[in-house]
């Protein structure tokens, strides 16, 4: 079995390549070619477990997610986890992958896939609402697919946006980065916005009339109670694209309007399709995609990692 570190999986994989491992799995979801339950969650107060396994034709694997809210306070990663990688025809185990950093490239690439494919090229500006560690992966990724200007960070704590603010200074040399405590103005001054934070209530709250011509990007709930999006938002939105169905029971940013009856069913959009169409969609004046993940993400992007770091001699070998 090959253990992959943090480290091997900086050197492992490219931006473009996490971007390709995504738009894959989304084309394996749309065939309908997987065994992929909907993600498990074991609740213990405020603390969660998740636990994501999936069958695809090449690999099977699990992922464990344990996210501990409180550790913010004692400086600690909210997530912790670990994915298992196994041969499909045998079972064999090929892998044992550091989780923390997959989960936070993958779901920057998930990110950076839907901007791809929703938002149009005239967009200058990306805001970033939450300053852990999605704020860092979902800009580095999504300035791999949109030439932009400008990147706003937000979040109440302002000197944990000044943190990825240096994190990213280096890595985006061509884009100008403030920092903000002030989300009702980063959604203003944005053109896509990404909300990645644990938050139970609405993370902004402006005017109808100043949602023209944004596109947002949830990615941050993922509880039934858990709302980043304010219902306003839903009030002028004709669809709203989702990277799984499973949405609609598992989180508040769609379980919620849905059932104050301000979208439909028949509003709420699997983005495999967007992906597997081939057409180019009407561009709207206000945009929404909401990700909860699904563990066919960690399994295309771990088979990429696993063959990378093979293929480049990295991560230690062990007999279990």
């Amino acid at each position: 079995m090959l253990i992959v570190s943090e480290e091997d999986i900086k050197v492992a994989i490219d931006p473009n390549e996490l971007i390709s491992a995504i738009e894959k799995a989304y084309i394996i979801q749309d065939k309908a070619t997987t065994n992929i339950p909907d993600r498990m969650h074991l609740d213990n107060n405020e603390n969660t477990l998740l636990l994501m396994p999936g069958f695809i034709e090449s690999v099977f694997g699990t992922k464990l997610v344990s996210l501990f809210p409180k550790n913010t306070s004692e400086n600690k990663p909210v997530l912790y986890g670990v994915m298992v990688l196994n041969e499909a025809k045998t079972g064999e185990p090929l892998a044992l992958i550091n989780g923390n950093k997959l989960t936070a490239m993958r779901t920057g690439a998930v990110g950076a896939t839907a901007v791809k494919y929703l938002a149009p090229f005239s967009v200058k500006t990306l805001g970033i609402i939450g300053a852990g560690v999605q704020a860092y992966h979902q800009a580095l990724l999504i300035s791999n697919v949109r030439p932009f200007q400008k990147l706003i960070i937000c979040d109440k704590n302002i000197s944990k946006a000044e943190v990825i603010k240096d994190d990213l200074q280096n890595k985006l040399q061509n884009i100008e980065i403030i920092v903000t405590d002030n989300s009702n103005q980063t959604v203003i001054d944005s053109d896509v916005i990404v909300t990645a934070t644990s938050s139970y209530d609405p993370v902004f709250d402006i005017d109808l009339e100043k949602l023209e011509n944004k596109y947002f990007f949830a990615i941050g709930s993922y509880k039934p109670d858990m709302q980043e999006i304010p219902l306003s938002v839903y009030k002028k939105v004709d669809k709203v694209y989702v990277d799984t169905l499973h949405a609609k029971e598992e989180c508040g940013d769609i379980k919620i309007p849905l059932e104050k009856g301000l979208i439909k069913n028949e509003n709420i959009v699997p983005f495999s399709t967007v992906i597997t169409s081939g057409e180019l969609l009407e561009q709207a004046s206000l945009c929404l995609f909401k990700s909860v993940g699904m563990s066919l993400f960690d399994l295309t992007v771990a088979e990429l990692i696993y063959n990378s770091a093979k293929e480049k001699g990295l991560g230690q070998e062990v007999k279990i």
